[in-house]
């Protein structure tokens, strides 16, 4: 698998970190002046306010990655795919992608498997078979080529699934590779793709129903409320059932009300 990151938002007449066009943007909002270290895209991405980071995309070329990978890769939002079709491109050598590890149970099956679909690709095509319907023999596991362009926001919320420990291997090294593309000059990027569990500040917990056990689950941290927290019918008095739960300043006296016969002119300009 090769991930190589080709192109991104800057700018114009700009260097260095792509996150400053963020910073840019998010300054507007709050008529202050952008920070060299993007403080201010820090902030909004700790308050969860993420739409300023859709102003940076980020242009990939990535190759060696199976179909089933891309599959998944599709399911996301605001991302733009261009791929190396089957249809159009003959597949006679196809390289794939083994999900068992070598020496592990079905590795080397697989390997049987994979030259069967081959041969049988190939027959296809060399009987006359147009490729795009010979395609239909080719295992997920094929290889394939492709160009991904996503903004900020949408690589990082990316990374809280694809990196988790419960998602697949393969997908896992991919944004492993995507996240390294930011290494030397994207802190805020660097910083910020991450699994989900370690997206929530200094509390980092599992989100998962079956956790790796990696960190602790939220209904681990934090206590459910117990029915003897609530009020109970019981709890109320009768004749007044507002007076033991509210102090009387708080209540709203009869006579601050507004009765039928009041001119409306008092109260409304």
């Amino acid at each position: 698998m090769k991930v190589e990151l080709v192109g991104f938002s800057q700018m114009v007449n700009a260097h260095g970190d792509p996150m400053s066009l963020a910073e840019l943007a998010a300054s507007v909002c709050y008529d202050s002046k952008p920070t060299k270290n993007c403080s201010i895209v820090k902030q909004c991405i700790a308050s969860g306010h993420m739409s300023v980071l859709e102003h940076v995309s980020f242009t990939f070329h990535i190759e060696g990655i199976s179909r089933a990978c891309l599959a998944q890769l599709s399911r996301h939002r605001h991302i733009s795919l261009s791929v190396r079709s089957q249809r159009y491109c003959r597949e006679d050598n196809f390289q794939y992608v083994n999900p068992f590890p070598e020496g592990s149970f079905g590795a080397a099956e697989f390997e049987d498997y994979m030259e069967e679909a081959r041969a049988n690709y190939v027959d296809m095509v060399d009987a006359g078979v147009a490729p795009e319907d010979a395609r239909a023999v080719l295992p997920n596991a094929c290889c394939t080529e492709l160009y991904m362009t996503a903004n900020a926001r949408a690589l990082i919320e990316m990374s809280h699934l694809r990196m988790c420990n419960r998602a697949q291997r393969e997908i896992r090294e991919l944004f492993d590779k995507i996240r390294n593309c930011f290494l030397y000059f994207s802190p805020v990027m660097t910083q910020n793709m991450v699994p989900v569990c370690k997206a929530h500040g200094d509390v980092p917990f599992c989100t998962e129903h079956n956790s790796c056990g990696w960190h602790p689950k939220l209904s681990e941290l934090v206590r459910p409320q117990e029915n003897d927290d609530l009020l109970d019918e019981d709890d109320f008095d009768e004749d007044d059932p507002l007076e033991d739960y509210f102090d009387e300043a708080d209540l709203l006296d009869d006579e601050d009300l507004l009765d039928e016969d009041d001119d409306d002119e008092e109260y409304f300009d």
